[in-house]
């Protein structure tokens, strides 16, 4: 497996049929405290009846199974805890390349986590017709799934790519790669384990760079205060292709979970 290559993140974009349903969405900036820190941004998919309660019947077969450390985790996803790696991608966007990914490295096993509800229904779709068994969801937002559902120090690889750039100053608290999240995905992470993150905006980059640089959990893999080189074996995503024809970049950021996290 290549350093990092995964989905896209933030805004899943697409768009369903009409009608849908009420107690599955959540109106655009719409915000869930969840201990110490809120998510921002839409839930919403545009699902028809029929969709939420085919989702509704399905889910429960992708539900990450509770244990209480990753060796037992491993263990009940059939996989082998010393060979197999347990990767975490945060926003799956439609859920393309994180399907590869489950295709590619069978040993390893896989969770994605998406609020957006018609992209779990489009990751479900994808992952089920390959027949794809290495692969868990969380529809819940990323801190809590971390915390109330992945056993501490457990994940060999988290994945972040295209999250939202929240671009309005007064919107930056919004952003998920703050402080407080780190120290979340710290607690979450194996010693040595890789976090990967791209962005197509150059100051939401320099920004993740500077919260990675400063946080005492992360050592950059390729020298301090440094994008990363394009990992190989990378697949040119969604967002990246509006990037580029709108004329950005992407950049890349690979760190290594070094410490445990401090006591806030």
């Amino acid at each position: 497996m290549s350093e990092t290559a995964g989905a896209e993140g933030g805004d899943s974009g697409g768009r369903g049929e009409s009608d849908p349903v009420d107690d599955f969405t959540v109106d655009a900036g719409a915000s869930e405290e969840r201990g110490r820190l809120k998510i921002h941004g839409r839930k919403k998919g545009r699902l028809k009846t029929r969709e939420v309660d085919w989702l509704l019947d399905t889910l429960p077969r992708y539900q990450i199974p509770k244990a209480g450390d990753r060796r037992e985790l491993m263990g009940l996803l059939g996989a082998d805890p010393d060979s197999g790696r347990l990767v975490l991608e945060i926003g799956f966007g439609n859920g393309l390349f994180l399907t590869d990914l489950a295709k590619r490295y069978p040993g390893d096993r896989f969770i994605g986590i998406d609020v957006f509800l018609e992209g779990v229904a489009g990751l479900i779709r994808k992952v089920e017709p390959a027949g794809l068994t290495n692969v868990r969801i969380s529809k819940e937002p990323a801190q809590s799934a971390i915390v109330e559902e992945i056993p501490p120090t457990s994940l060999d690889r988290v994945i972040i790519n295209f999250p939202d750039p929240w671009p309005k100053k007064r919107h930056h608290k919004r952003r998920l790669i703050q402080p407080e999240f780190l120290d979340c995905l710290a607690l979450g992470m194996r010693q040595g384990g890789l976090l990967s993150l791209a962005t197509d905006w150059a100051e939401y980059g320099e920004w993740m760079l500077e919260m990675l640089e400063k946080h005492p959990c992360f050592a950059n893999q390729v020298g301090s205060g440094c994008f990363a080189p394009e990992p190989e074996g990378w697949i040119e995503t969604r967002f990246q292709e509006k990037g580029l024809a709108a004329g950005r970049g992407t950049h890349h950021l690979l760190y290594a979970k070094v410490a445990d996290p401090p006591k806030r």
